[in-house]
């Protein structure tokens, strides 16, 4: 499925990234290449304070289908402007974090338009996403690299390492929390579901920390499991419902014990409000962020097209409440003094 989110890219320039360097000993902007994989560099932000030697966590900040990294970092800011305070790039560069936005594959004649092999395509469930899914691309292989590489490049704490990602990010998330659970923290999927563990191959080591981010008006990837109902990305082969991929999760992490439910500050008058849904009786935090009335975007974020087209952006709550969620979390039970 591919929601159009290159569109995200028109306009406005990118980040105002820099060379890559051997290792960094400040804060930073740089574009990095990866040995080994041709055409898909990254995007690095470097936090204020940062001095070369502290351990820092760091986020992967995953593109939708169809997008970059460029389109990754412009998503996440409220009117698409990449130096606006809103974006997940200016939250981490206040709060302490590095964030790195990767590229998917990009093929013939549209190189900048990426995608990622976050599973499916087997037993009639689609396969997510388009050519790097249809052609096997190891894209667990590229995130071990990619988090090689940074980590030779910066000093990253080991134990806070999360990814994120909008649709087709998402879903590759959700890849990642399966099949790399011994080096991530946590996940923070935003409207793209596991289905990786709907064509069940989902086999976390450890049990992972999850946050489901859905609005229930979402037509590219819809709430309740079917196709989706964009204008590109057709075809008859379902996403997993966003209930069956949080129930797969909950057995995964063994929850036992119900839900609670919590409302979210409705602050905004834009048709949505949110609903926190959190696990009990699990082995590791599980929740999920269901935003009535929310379409396919990031909350508080770009809204890359036209509501008819992906659904209302939530405007309530936007990068705080993921990171809160994440940097609660750390591969070890308990966080250390470094928190």
């Amino acid at each position: 499925m591919i929601p159009l989110l290159l569109l995200a890219c028109a306009g406005r320039p990118f980040l105002d990234v820099g060379p890559c360097q051997e290792t960094f000993d400040g804060p930073a902007m740089a574009e990095c290449e990866l040995a080994g994989w041709e055409d898909r560099a990254y995007d690095l932000v470097l936090p204020e304070g940062y001095d070369g030697v502290t351990p820092i966590p760091l986020l992967l900040a995953l593109h939708g289908g169809g997008g970059n990294k460029e389109a990754a970092a412009r998503t996440t800011c409220a009117e698409g402007e990449v130096d606006d305070p809103s974006c997940l790039h200016r939250h981490a560069q206040e709060h302490g974090y590095a964030v790195v936005f990767p590229n998917g594959t990009g093929f013939g004649l549209t190189p900048e338009v990426r995608t990622w092999n976050a599973g499916g395509g087997s037993d009639g469930w689609r396969c997510v996403s388009g050519k790097a899914c249809e052609e096997g691309i190891d894209d667990v292989a590229y995130v071990e690299d990619l988090l090689d590489d940074v980590q030779a490049r910066v000093a990253v704490d080991p134990e806070r390492i999360y990814v994120t990602g909008l649709s087709n990010g998402g879903a590759m998330s959700h890849r990642l929390a399966c099949e790399l659970s011994d080096r991530i923290a946590a996940i923070a999927p935003v409207g793209g579901a596991n289905q990786l563990a709907a064509a069940g191959a989902c086999a976390p080591t450890r049990p992972i920390p999850v946050l489901h981010v859905h609005g229930t008006a979402d037509p590219c990837w819809q709430y309740e499991q079917g196709p989706p109902d964009c204008p590109v990305g057709g075809g008859d082969e379902p996403h997993v419902g966003v209930e069956q991929s949080l129930e797969q999760w909950a057995l995964a992490l063994g929850c036992d014990g119900g839900t609670t439910e919590e409302a979210l500050p409705d602050t905004a008058q834009d048709g949505t409000a949110t609903t926190r849904i959190t696990w009990s009786g699990c082995q590791a935090p599980l929740q999920h962020l269901r935003i009535d009335g929310g379409g396919h975007a990031w909350p508080d974020g770009h809204a890359y097209l036209r509501e008819r087209v992906i659904g209302p952006v939530p405007r309530d709550w936007g990068n705080e409440v993921i990171w809160d969620f994440l940097s609660a979390q750390a591969l070890s039970s308990e966080l250390d003094e470094r928190r």
